[in-house]
């Protein structure tokens, strides 16, 4: 009797038990699936701020700059070198840095496409107020500016960036008037454009405005225009900031003024006061 007494209540407990558990969780359940309500709520609302800071958040492209005249002030630049590639490709964009790297491997010890110093755009320096500018993004792309006396002289040099793998990397320094690293280095190895270098530092090639084209080849210090619609030519000669003015002979000047030193896209100002978009096609 006595074990049967143990048993029937620890039978009768454990029913109370299961009776209890099955209450609690069916009173619960609402509870557990307002909690649960709550909980998924947060999570949507917290979440998206969590994976954004987990995620790989690219420097800003003025840190990148920076750090190049950090490296290149203390004798370690990516340029002039033949041990490191890693090192250029840390800087720039895969066509610049197979340029700069071409350059340092064919000219050895001698002079090549790079004469002047890349980053001060010159032989002798006296360097004073150097700065670099906050970076000017616009989507994949950015601009620095670096400004700094050279023997007096104020000088600004133009870097353009692009993103590339979530990382900000060089694709050409700009040296006002259409002078820019690419173009020294485009105009040693490149005996005509192609699609790597063509994008890249040069204001030539076919180019798309408003709905007609034109096509622009280079010749010493200008610039001729070929447009789709007319005939004859179109000479355009580099004002600096980005922009190309021609004086035709009827109406005021004509005017490229383009985003950036790519010369990719911009605007088109034509001498009675219309604007038309610019986009590089060829």
């Amino acid at each position: 009797m006595r074990v049967k007494l143990r048993i029937g209540g620890w039978l009768f407990l454990m029913s109370i038990a299961i009776v209890s558990a099955c209450s609690f969780k069916t009173s619960s359940t609402g509870g557990a699936e307002n909690v649960n309500t709550s909980s998924s709520s947060d999570a949507a609302t917290s979440g998206t701020p969590t994976e954004a800071a987990a995620e790989t958040k690219a420097a800003p492209p003025d840190t990148l700059v920076a750090e190049l005249y950090k490296q290149h002030d203390a004798k370690k630049s990516p340029f002039f070198q033949t041990k490191d590639r890693a090192l250029v490709d840390k800087f720039f964009t895969k066509p610049l840095g197979d340029l700069i790297w071409k350059d340092a491997n064919e000219s050895k010890n001698e002079v090549g496409a790079i004469s002047a110093d890349p980053v001060y755009n010159g032989q002798d320096f006296e360097i004073k107020n150097f700065a670099v500018g906050k970076s000017e993004i616009k989507g994949e792309t950015a601009t620095v500016a670096a400004t700094f006396l050279n023997f007096g002289e104020k000088q600004t040099v133009s870097f353009s960036l692009k993103l590339v793998n979530n990382a900000w990397k060089i694709d050409n320094i700009g040296y006002g008037g259409g002078d820019s690293l690419m173009k020294w280095l485009n105009e040693t190895y490149s005996t005509k454009p192609n699609k790597e270098t063509s994008l890249n530092g040069e204001f030539e090639g076919k180019y798309q405005i408003g709905e007609t084209t034109c096509t622009v080849t280079p010749v010493k210090m200008a610039f001729e225009v070929r447009w789709a619609k007319g005939s004859g030519v179109e000479v355009f000669f580099a004002e600096g900031d980005n922009t190309f003015t021609s004086n035709p002979a009827k109406g005021g000047p004509n005017n490229f003024v383009f985003d950036d030193e790519n010369y990719n896209t911009g605007q088109f100002l034509r001498g009675d006061g219309k604007t038309f978009a610019v986009k590089r096609i060829g």
